[in-house]
């Protein structure tokens, strides 16, 4: 009997324990697995790819390249590693500038990296980067492909600074409106974007155009003028500059060091190039080797090792009309607001390849200190791996809810199209309210004519009526000198002026005696009124950006 009344006791508690919260709170005290997803840093030079449970992502050669020693076959990215020779490579780059110009070498990149012997997509998000204010015929080619080619369940695009700038603050764990500044040097251009309120300030990012490709072709001059001709060995010579190079914070006194004899020169490095036999990479020779330097081919560096990435800091060594590195985060920090430029100075983060050279991080606080002002602390960041920082900020975007609410899926493609996906991706981290200006009325109501423009302007931006003034003037004025020479009477002038509807007017004008007229035409610039000089305001060019700025960021 007891046992019977405990066994009909239990199921009784058990239903009236069913009905309460108790197992609804133990359900929520569960953690919910971390969302993963497939990273992809589509740098123009490397790609690094890799899913957010990895800790170091894969690198791999954005380019296709063909050998001398196989002329049948193409290597693409990873595949490098299996040529035997790889001597006198040639290059066939995606991206110019920055921004992807070639599909036909991009589309079998990314065949490569999504294959199942590197990173197969399945069904993980994919977050892609792109470069900062990317073209707009660009980004629906990428949504094209990842949504249609590898049919991709969930797709977000950002810039690699935006994760770069969320992995700081997680590391840190400072709030997400802290401000900070963040350089990116990479292979094709360097970008200086400040963060104010956890959103890029528009109107304080810097371009510059120098990068490792500027780098590397330099090197390539200087050692074929000096030494070897190695204008068709790339490969080689980028090894050599990430190898040898290194950033000076003296350059006066490193000259002066270099300009001294072998013997107490400290600066000389002998550097052995590779035979791609038994030296798949070249190295430095230590001095205090025995072996004989007959035995390998040997490249001396001199004052190259510090003056090739001096260009980064002074452009116009070379004869670029570009400001400096250090000299264009300055004036970043100076285009912001009076109340924020001070916190700027204190977060300085740099990002990117050519931020690997020795001495950079040094050289940058030097340049900075010497710059801004004595009062202000100036504080200057470098990762461990600067290359591969904003891919590591993946996993800080996984745990924010803006990837939740920005991310796009497939459906989404399908029904919203191309537009409505670009503008979601694009207000990601941006503040637009900077950009909003007055707009004037008629600029909304007048549609712009391409036409019009070509036919009052010539290919010299002159205008081909103002040339014609003149010449009518100077004919008109001989003209009418030869006929009051002749003529002893007096002259009667008709006048007629039609309107042509624009800033010139022509006027008929009769001259000579009764009886014996000569019609001659001249042309008449109308009365302008000159409005008041003001600051020009390149966005609202009509002329540049006739479709205004907002579809490039």
């Amino acid at each position: 009997m007891a046992d019977w009344d405990s066994k009909s006791f239990r199921p009784s508690r058990r239903r009236r324990s069913s009905g309460s919260t108790r197992e609804l709170l133990v359900k929520q005290a569960k953690p919910s697995p971390q969302l993963q997803a497939l990273i992809l840093d589509n740098g123009a030079y490397t790609i690094k790819v890799g899913y957010s449970k990895d800790e170091e992502p894969r690198l791999i050669p954005n380019c296709i390249m063909k050998a001398k020693s196989e002329r049948k076959r193409l290597f693409v990215g990873k595949q490098i590693e299996e040529c035997r020779d790889c001597s006198g490579l040639y290059f066939l780059l995606p991206c110019e500038r920055g921004y992807i110009t070639r599909w036909e070498v991009q589309k079998p990149v990314w065949d490569h990296v999504f294959s199942k012997n590197v990173c197969p997509i399945e069904d993980n998000p994919v977050i892609l980067t792109q470069p900062l204010f990317n073209f707009k015929s660009i980004q629906d080619c990428i949504d094209e492909i990842f949504f249609e080619e590898y049919e991709v369940t969930n797709l977000f695009r950002c810039v690699p600074t935006d994760l770069a700038y969320l992995n700081y603050i997680r590391e840190r764990n400072f709030n997400k409106r802290h401000a900070c500044v963040i350089v990116d040097s990479g292979y094709s251009f360097t970008h200086i974007i400040p963060y104010i309120n956890g959103s890029k300030f528009v109107r304080a990012i810097r371009r510059l155009n120098v990068g490792g490709k500027l780098l590397t072709n330099h090197l390539k001059d200087i050692i074929s003028y000096r030494q070897y001709n190695v204008m068709e060995e790339t490969y080689v010579i980028n090894q050599v500059k990430e190898d040898t190079c290194y950033v000076s914070e003296d350059v006066k006194k490193e000259l002066l060091e270099a300009a001294k004899p072998l013997s107490r020169n400290s600066i000389v490095r002998n550097y052995v190039l590779p035979d791609f036999n038994g030296i798949r990479r070249g190295f430095i020779l230590d001095p205090n080797k025995t072996e004989s330097e007959d035995s390998y081919q040997i490249l001396r560096l001199n004052n190259e090792r510090f003056i090739v990435p001096e260009i980064l800091f002074h452009p116009s060594d070379i004869g670029m009309k570009s400001m400096g590195i250090a000299e264009a985060v300055v004036k970043s920090i100076m285009s912001c607001p009076i109340e924020q430029r001070e916190s700027l100075s204190k977060s300085i983060i740099l990002i990117g390849g050519n931020c690997k050279f020795p001495g950079f991080k040094e050289r940058m606080y030097a340049e900075l200190r010497s710059l801004l002002p004595d009062k202000w602390h100036v504080n200057v960041f470098q990762p461990d791996d600067a290359a591969t920082y904003s891919w590591k900020g993946g996993n800080a975007l996984l745990k924010s809810q803006d990837f939740r609410n920005n991310v796009v899926t497939k459906k989404d493609y399908d029904e919203l199209g191309s537009m409505i996906i670009q503008e979601r991706f694009n207000n990601f981290m941006f503040d637009y309210r900077e950009l909003q200006t007055q707009s004037k009325p008629d600029r909304d109501q007048e549609k712009f004519k391409y036409l019009s423009k070509l036919k009052s302007g010539s290919i010299f931006g002159k205008s081909d009526v103002a040339i014609s003034i003149e010449n009518t003037k100077d004919q008109i004025k001989v003209d009418a000198e030869g006929e009051n020479s002749n003529s002893g009477q007096s002259e009667k002038d008709e006048l007629s002026v039609e309107d042509t509807g624009q800033d010139v007017g022509i006027v008929k004008r009769s001259v000579g005696r009764p009886g014996k007229t000569k019609e001659v035409v001249e042309v008449v610039q109308k009365d302008i009124k000159v409005p008041e000089e003001e600051e020009e305001n390149l966005c609202e060019s009509i002329d540049l950006f006739p479709f205004g700025t907002n579809s490039y960021l």
